[in-house]
């Protein structure tokens, strides 16, 4: 598989299941995608790191790797719903609803730090499924993991390559539109693209990340 799925911690995942458990079809969650789905249709996939790539990292950054900061454990949520394609026939599709977004206690365990179901969410399946299809990802192997550029208002799917340093990011909409959407860019180019997007930013801005 060439992107390899990673490998959350058994709590992480026990604890985003029940998170999600406690909210699908629920009504005291009103206006959500989650309190409105089917629980037995609901399912969790693609388990990746959240990395933060502050605004003081930037500036003195020599590589995206040693910048970046590993952080939380991010999940999609998906509802199977029923489609019709062609010739009217239908099939059942897993379809993205939110992602959850868990983080460490004080006391060791997890606990959900975010349950969000803005544009990202789709964004995200949308750019792992045209990252599959590169030949690079194809013939090589790599983690997914999801970058977050706040300072500059860029999010992006990052591919480490797990055999080298060649890693690809795939910006994903709405982020700085400097960045093409899902247009694959290594690591030092997609560096040099924050890197002079950060020098707009205002240098009170430095402590805000």
């Amino acid at each position: 598989m060439p992107i390899h799925p990673s490998d959350p911690p058994a709590a992480a995942v026990e604890a985003v299941r029940r998170a999600v458990a406690s909210r699908a079809g629920k009504s005291k969650f009103p206006q959500s995608n989650l309190s409105a789905a089917d629980l037995r249709a609901v399912s969790i996939s693609m388990p990746h790191r959240v990395a933060h790539l502050p605004l003081e990292n930037i500036h003195r950054a020599a590589s995206l790797r040693t910048a970046a900061i590993l952080d939380n454990w991010r999940f999609l949520v998906h509802e199977t719903k029923r489609r019709i394609v062609a010739d009217n026939d239908e099939r059942e599709e897993p379809v993205p609803i939110a992602v959850a977004t868990m983080v460490t206690t004080r006391a060791g365990t997890y606990e959900l730090g975010e349950l969000n179901e803005g544009p990202f969410v789709a964004a995200t399946e949308e750019a792992i499924r045209r990252a599959e299809k590169l030949p690079e990802v194809q013939k090589g192997r790599f983690e997914a993991v999801l970058l977050i550029v706040p300072a500059v208002y860029v999010v992006a799917l990052w591919l480490q390559d797990q055999h080298g340093d060649a890693d690809l990011l795939l910006t994903m909409p709405p982020s700085n539109t400097a960045l093409m959407p899902y247009q694959p860019m290594t690591s030092p180019a997609f560096l040099d693209i924050v890197h002079k997007l950060a020098q707009r930013v205002p240098s009170d801005d430095v402590t805000r990340g």
